[in-house]
């Protein structure tokens, strides 16, 4: 017997293909979107086939100014690839909801400034297969993390946006 759930997620998806360390690209995306990706625990990933548990570096910001969630999933661990049909983008950025003052035309181009970028392109979700059960994952990931306090955010680059080493609750 199989379960099909139908989930809606409303995300802008933009794959980037760039050479930079992951915690480069998230200061970079902070300074030109105005965000304040941090650190997060890896986001653990099962494979099937290998019948294997992989982890992707995971950044987020859900405090912007914007009332937006973002995240910057790291699509490559050891040569294996999150999503095998994107062979092109070492990244996902997924950015909640875009609004009309954040437009994805805006995020595009602010993305696309970023220096050492090769590429950053729209992508459609219902092109990238599996990545609603990543979606499911990371929701579950995020859950367990708050449940257990494991780890407080770590600003990107050993500092907010605001040039403090000090997180404010």
């Amino acid at each position: 017997m199989r379960l099909d759930i139908a989930l809606q997620y409303d995300y802008l998806v933009v794959g980037i293909s760039s050479q930079l360390n992951d915690y480069r690209l998230g200061y970079n995306l902070n300074q030109s979107l105005g965000i304040d990706l941090k650190r997060l625990e890896d986001l653990p990933a099962y494979f099937e086939k290998e019948k294997k548990i992989r982890q992707f570096p995971l950044f987020t910001d859900n405090n912007n100014e914007n009332f937006k969630v973002c995240f910057l999933i790291g699509c490559i661990n050891q040569g294996i690839r999150l999503f095998p049909q994107l062979k092109y983008f070492e990244y996902l950025f997924l950015y909640e909801n875009p609004s009309p003052d954040w437009s994805e035309e805006r995020v595009l181009s602010a993305i696309r400034k970023i220096s050492n970028l090769q590429l950053a392109k729209k992508l459609s979700p219902d092109e990238i297969k599996g990545i609603t059960m990543v979606l499911v994952d990371l929701e579950m990931h995020l859950h367990d993390i708050a449940q257990t306090n494991k780890q407080e955010l770590k600003p990107v680059m050993g500092r907010s946006r605001f040039g403090s080493n000090n997180q404010t609750t």
